[in-house]
């Protein structure tokens, strides 16, 4: 079992993280926080850290083509279960952790003959804040 160093920069990248957990941020916002707060950590240690942090558990990875986002994630959320609502504006991730996935999961298992693997599953659109304020940017 690879032993896990918690370091001053693993403890700022983490607490970010957790400061930001309704959505997803890049390395290279967590880089420009890291540095407005005097700490010299480079973008490579901040993605080793992210890497661990997701392999431990505490972040999940989102892959889009406008690039790569991490989100904290507490135990309770069980991000394996569920599918997440992205907002393409502003970041904001959503849970979608209801009665609809039971029944989603069940549709899509009897009528197509697939299980889904909700982990880092996203559904990308515009959240209810975004709407109201008018922003409808499209990635």
């Amino acid at each position: 079992m690879e032993k896990t160093y918690h370091t001053n920069s693993r403890a700022k990248i983490l607490e970010y993280l957790q400061d930001n957990k309704d959505r997803a941020v890049t390395a290279a916002a967590i880089d420009e926080h890291l540095k407005a707060e005097g700490s010299i950590t480079n973008v490579t240690t901040i993605y080793r850290n992210l890497d661990k942090l997701e392999k431990e558990g505490h972040v999940i990875k989102y892959a889009s083509k406008t690039g790569t986002s991490f989100q904290y994630v507490e135990s309770e959320h069980r991000c394996d279960e569920h599918l997440h609502l992205k907002c393409v504006n502003c970041g904001k991730v959503i849970h979608l952790d209801c009665e609809f996935m039971d029944e989603i999961s069940e549709h899509v298992r009897k009528d197509h003959g697939f299980e889904i693997q909700c982990r880092n599953s996203v559904i990308y659109g515009i959240c209810e804040d975004c709407r109201k304020a008018g922003i409808r940017r499209h990635v």
